[in-house]
């Protein structure tokens, strides 16, 4: 409908509506900002014409976790009274690398999620952390993700060995998923996660390999 929503970390949603910032925020959460912590992701539902369900990705007060959850908008106001929690990630030890971009594809959520400033989180298929993860609107493991068994973790995976993938794309036209993964100190990635359950190298590759285990970022 033109108006465009904007996170803060703090844990205000703003809107800018006919060119004007709106003085009350949407909504305000209490959320933890420390380090990179706080309100970090936001996402419209494709049909949200009809349904207004508006979906963010934020930190809790204690810090302790990431969560995501669905709110419900009422004009230019999403009460806190309409939280559906959809997923809370595993506990966390770092303030940094939290990710948090998510985008609907196919009526399904992605999203990325940071490993905690833990390598080997990346590797391990029982932590949400160091992956891209597929999820129905409601949180639930949809059909089509590459791993059907074992931790809930694990089932609701699309792609993995991803250090801090806090920003992605998806191409217009193709459907193809392009990840933006911070590196360390040696490169940074773009890596296309279209097709589910590849491993992106991380802590073991950055940048080219020879590992045929691992795929290559486009550039």
């Amino acid at each position: 409908d033109g108006r465009t929503f904007i996170t803060e970390q703090g844990g205000a949603v703003r809107v800018i509506k006919n060119g004007t910032l709106l003085s009350t925020p949407l909504l305000k959460l209490n959320v933890n900002t420390r380090g990179e912590s706080g309100l970090v992701g936001i996402a419209l539902d494709p049909n949200f014409s009809s349904n207004q369900y508006l979906y963010l990705y934020y930190t809790l007060p204690d810090g302790s976790r990431d969560r995501i959850s669905r709110f419900r908008c009422s004009g230019d106001v999403a009460p806190l009274s309409s939280e559906q929690i959809l997923l809370n990630l595993d506990a966390k030890a770092a303030a940094i690398h939290h990710g948090g971009a998510m985008h609907f594809k196919d009526g399904r959520l992605f999203v990325a999620i940071g490993d905690d400033a833990n390598g080997a989180n990346a590797q391990n298929l029982d932590t949400y952390h160091g992956k891209v993860i597929r999820i129905n609107p409601d949180g639930s493991i949809p059909s089509g993700n590459p791993y059907t068994s074992g931790s809930e973790q694990r089932r609701r995976i699309w792609a993995y060995g991803l250090r801090n993938p806090f920003t992605f794309s998806i191409q217009p036209g193709t459907g193809r998923i392009f990840v933006n993964d911070v590196g360390l100190e040696r490169f940074e990635e773009i890596n296309d996660i279209t097709s589910p359950g590849k491993n992106y190298g991380w802590p073991e590759a950055q940048g080219a390999s020879t590992n045929p285990a691992f795929t290559n970022p486009v550039y």
